[in-house]
């Protein structure tokens, strides 16, 4: 499968109206084109650049790229995200993470409400022994914090570059992995970053020492799960 994420920054000037239609068609997506799977929209909480987070998945490489060309996708999406579209309302994002998303074998990431917090990893070049061991050990974080209910890491290679079929648009993200965490509220998000389980404490100090300073830069949002009902 492949999980994806679209996180966006709104315009100062973008009408609420605008908004709550994109939304609505982010939520509605899968109704039109069943290669969206897990459809949900995330209202950020955090203190993130980002104002609007589109969480979904794809069985494959191949209902992906249906997606991409499905006349839904160019005729109402599009409307409101492309920047030669007079209808545009949103902005690029100072995260560095527009568009995120990575490889896995199930689903297990499904969250239909709750909070959803996203915490982006740069990590430096490592053996795959040493990255099976990092997966690992976050994905087992739960067993040892209470508050968090689930939790999946992937490799983030839907961010490393847009390209024309020949050269990148973008460069390589600085970003190579995501660490999916999930919570019932923000109150237990909250009380797993200030607690004193081994991976919030790892956290706190900013992976300092951690497997010989694999992890070299850090971001994270937040943000309120609503999945189409």
């Amino acid at each position: 499968m492949l999980r994806r994420f679209e996180m966006y920054a709104l315009r100062a000037d973008a009408d609420p109206a605008a908004v709550g239609r994109l939304e609505r068609a982010f939520l509605e997506c899968g109704r039109f084109i069943p290669e969206v799977l897990h459809s949900a929209v995330g209202t950020n909480l955090s203190r993130a650049p980002v104002q609007l987070v589109w969480e979904h998945g794809y069985e494959s490489p191949e209902a992906y790229q249906r997606y991409m060309v499905h006349p839904y996708h160019a005729g109402l999406l599009d409307r409101y995200l492309l920047s030669d579209s007079p209808e545009r309302i949103v902005t690029e994002n100072d995260l560095a993470a527009g568009l995120i998303g990575y490889a896995c074998d199930d689903a297990s990431y499904v969250m239909t409400g709750g909070v959803r917090r996203l915490v982006l990893l740069g990590l430096a070049p490592a053996a795959d022994a040493d990255l099976r061991r990092f997966a690992d050990t976050l994905c087992r974080a739960p067993e040892e914090a209470a508050e968090m209910t689930l939790s999946v890491v992937g490799s983030n290679t839907m961010g490393s570059a847009w390209f024309d079929g020949v050269t990148p648009l973008t460069p390589p993200s600085v970003w190579t992995h995501v660490w999916e965490q999930g919570f019932a509220t923000v109150e237990d998000l909250h009380r797993y970053l200030g607690g004193g389980s081994a991976p919030a404490a790892l956290e706190a100090s900013g992976w300092t020492g951690w497997m010989d300073g694999l992890i070299r830069r850090t971001a994270d949002v937040y943000y309120s799960v609503r999945a189409d009902s």
